[in-house]
């Protein structure tokens, strides 16, 4: 079967180039071999290629990407996008990610996940204005809620937006749940979820609290939820103090708008802390830094008092230590790392005291693949403490072919 992908492959990467001769006459002969220097162009892993379907069945989708022979997505890669894969047809342009740049049969292995997880995101977002219900399974709970899933985007139903809660959320584990998305944010990796409609008397209570906080202020409050993008904080509108006063703006105002010992519950506001604003350095899995109960100081730093949305930080209340351990990263410097990531960009690479530094796709050279987890070494070009990055550049332990 492998015998005869790799014959179709290569019968089909021999017409085209016939095809390539025989059309265009006209052409000339620079012309030409411009064109099919075009055609094997060299690929390497994370690149992110166009191509248009060539064929599509159930065991593997074939595009041309313009090498020198067909990229495939077929395996785990096709059982993962099969939802877009039935609804792509021959002549259709994707976009693509290169897994290997050339298997046993001498094709490219491709990737759609990222392609069908933008179009699950746009779907979501159309989902969200027109005000429609979704399908999702329930992964597991905290006592803030339960995270779903859609189509293997995880997204966060809080408790209090299930229309019907049983006695122990762990019995909704498994089972399929229809709701409606209330707030999508493909940049920051955030869905949140609720079965409930609208309540204009909740949302004016909130908006209520909403306006008696302000950016800047210093807030305390209980961790309500942890999920995989950030955690949710409930925040004690007793307890604010405003940063740049060192005074407490907020007691006597609650005071006043409550008015009743009895109703201090309704002094509450919840808001999300986005895992990029958990801590300075790079953060993973907020579960294995904070769990529902703690208790943490937070910053607001962004509201909408439209939509009650309330935006907080607990790394902006902290000193930011790359300014301090970058300064012993000098130009020049040799250092040793770990490769924690490998983009299409360029690879990041693990550094002593907790630093990260990217090593840019055009000081790779051409012939050199990298690995995560994989031991380099590298050499300081050059330290932007604004923008919190370390730029480094591969040791070359051998001489080029051409060095003199």
């Amino acid at each position: 079967m492998a015998k005869s992908s790799q014959d179709t492959s290569k019968t089909q990467s021999f017409a085209r180039s016939t095809s390539l001769r025989t059309n265009d006459k006209n052409l000339s002969f620079a012309a030409l071999f411009e064109a099919s220097q075009k055609k094997v162009s060299s690929l390497r892993r994370n690149q992110e290629v166009t191509g248009k379907v060539v064929s599509v069945s159930p065991q593997e989708v074939s595009i041309d990407i313009g090498a020198k022979s067909e990229g495939i997505v077929s395996g785990r890669e096709l059982s993962a996008v099969s939802d877009l894969v039935s609804k792509l047809t021959v002549g259709d342009t994707v976009d693509a990610t290169v897994l290997y740049p050339e298997n046993d049969a001498g094709q490219v292995v491709l990737s759609l996940r990222k392609l069908s997880g933008e179009k699950r995101w746009a779907e979501l977002e159309e989902k969200k204005e027109n005000s429609e219900d979704i399908e999702v399974v329930a992964l597991e709970v905290n006592r803030g809620g339960v995270i779903c899933d859609y189509l293997g985007i995880h997204g966060f139903l809080p408790s209090s937006q299930l229309i019907k809660a049983p006695s122990k959320l762990t019995d909704l584990i498994g089972k399929s749940l229809t709701a409606r998305v209330i707030e999508v944010d493909r940049n920051s990796n955030r869905l949140i979820l609720s079965q409930k409609s609208p309540n204009k008397r909740d949302l004016d209570a909130v908006l209520k609290l909403l306006a008696k906080v302000n950016i800047g202020d210093k807030v305390s409050g209980i961790v309500s939820a942890v999920l995989p993008f950030g955690i949710f904080v409930e925040i004690d509108l007793k307890k604010v103090e405003n940063v740049s006063t060192g005074r407490n703006t907020q007691a006597s105002n609650v005071s006043e708008v409550e008015g009743q010992k009895g109703e201090e519950e309704k002094a509450k506001l919840e808001g999300l802390v986005h895992i990029s604003e958990l801590s300075w350095e790079k953060t993973e899995d907020p579960g294995k830094f904070f769990k529902v109960g703690d208790e943490v100081e937070v910053l607001v730093i962004a509201k909408d008092e439209t939509t009650g949305r309330l935006n907080l930080s607990i790394k902006q209340l902290q000193e930011d230590p790359f300014g301090k351990v970058s300064e012993k990263y000098t130009k020049d410097l040799e250092v040793s790392g770990i490769v924690s990531r490998v983009t299409p960009f360029g690879v990041f690479v693990n550094l002593p005291d907790g630093m990260e530094g990217l090593v840019h796709i055009s000081k790779i050279p051409p012939n050199e693949n990298f690995e995560v987890g994989q031991k380099v070494d590298c050499s300081v070009e050059a330290v932007d403490t604004k923008s919190r990055r370390i730029s480094l550049v591969p040791v070359v332990l051998e001489k080029p072919i051409l060095y003199r």
